[in-house]
């Protein structure tokens, strides 16, 4: 189901497995929901909030397109732990993305709509 994003777009409910990277760490998380400008994921990871980090997304490919990797840039906005020892909810913001990677991942939403 879709969840209107208060800000500009729509989320869509979506497990995607990706890679985070900073200076001083590297760590795989996977998305809960996505949108054109951001992600709630789970990150075993701790991190402080409004730290940048890079992003490597691998979008699948649909029917015959293929899939595509898009490199970007988040913040992390807000952070919960799910469980004394579980990993942590951790919401992005997309800070630094291209115009053509943005309007590829609005495209990919709108087809995960369409097909749900």
């Amino acid at each position: 189901k879709p969840i209107l994003d208060r800000r500009r777009s729509i989320r869509v409910d979506e497990k995607l497995p990706f890679k985070i990277g900073h200076e001083a760490f590297e760590a795989e998380a996977n998305t809960l929901n996505i949108s054109a400008h951001g992600a709630l994921c789970l990150v075993e990871k701790d991190i402080p909030i409004m730290t940048q980090i890079r992003v490597s997304l691998a979008l699948p490919g649909r029917g015959k397109s293929k899939g595509k990797t898009i490199r970007l840039k988040a913040a992390i906005v807000r952070k919960e732990r799910q469980s004394k020892d579980g990993p942590f909810l951790v919401a992005l913001y997309f800070s630094d993305i291209s115009v053509s990677d943005r309007e590829y991942l609005q495209k990919y939403i709108e087809s995960r709509l369409v097909s749900n």
